[in-house]
Formats: structure tokens, sequence, C-alpha cells
């Protein structure tokens, strides 16, 4: 099953994120990441998606919040050499992540739940 990440600069916004939609989504694999400085400061950490890319056991669709969090994420793609195919989402990072993970759950392909993701505006 595909698999979801979500990068935020607050590790607040990142885990709180990640128990609401397990919650409401189980048996969908979340990955989250959030600050820097093992989450005491704002920021992202490209070794961080670095390490939970490289952990990802399926295609994985990825979310961010702002700024850096983007860029840090297209590099960690550009350096991905793993076997599954990553996706970012331009999508809102908590509603998008929402919607991708229910509809994962319920059986809906990726291509589908990343033509939905197009649809929501950031």
């Amino acid at each position: 099953m595909p698999e979801i990440l979500i990068i935020s600069h607050s590790s607040k916004i990142a885990e709180g994120s990640r128990a609401l939609i397990e919650q409401m989504a189980p048996g969908v694999t979340i990955h989250a990441s959030g600050g820097v400085n093992d989450g005491q400061d704002i920021g992202t950490s490209i070794d961080l998606i670095n390490d939970m890319l490289a952990g990802a056991g399926g295609d994985t669709i990825c979310f961010y919040d702002i700024g850096s969090s983007l860029m840090n994420l297209e590099m960690a793609v550009e350096m991905y050499d793993g076997k599954y195919n990553l996706h970012i989402a331009h999508a809102p990072i908590v509603e998008g992540a929402f919607l991708a993970a229910v509809e994962l759950s319920i059986g809906t392909d990726i291509d589908s739940v990343l033509e939905k993701l197009q649809k929501m505006k950031k």
C-alpha cells in the first residue's frame, strides 16, 4: 500500500497530523518529520527526509508546509535512489494528507488519489 510522508517546520504539526490521520485511516503508514535539533527548533532537515524516504515500504505521497520544506523535499526526492515512486503533493498539508490516507485506506489507487489532490488549493 502507498505511504504518506509529512514534512513540517514544526514537530508538533507533523506529529499531530500523523496522530489524526492514523486514527482516521488505520493501516496506512504515515512518516512525519518536523523541526530540527530533535524537533526543538523550527525548520526542516534534508537528512531526516532522506532517512524517511530510505525507510519507505511503498510508493509515497509527500506533503510539506511552507518554504524550505518544499526545497528540502525536492532535493531529497532528486537524490532518492530507491525502488518506489515518490509524489510531491501540492495540497494543504493536513487536509491533503488526511484525504490521501482515507482514500488509500479504502482501496483508492494512487493515481486517483493524486488526481483528487490536484483539485485542492494549497
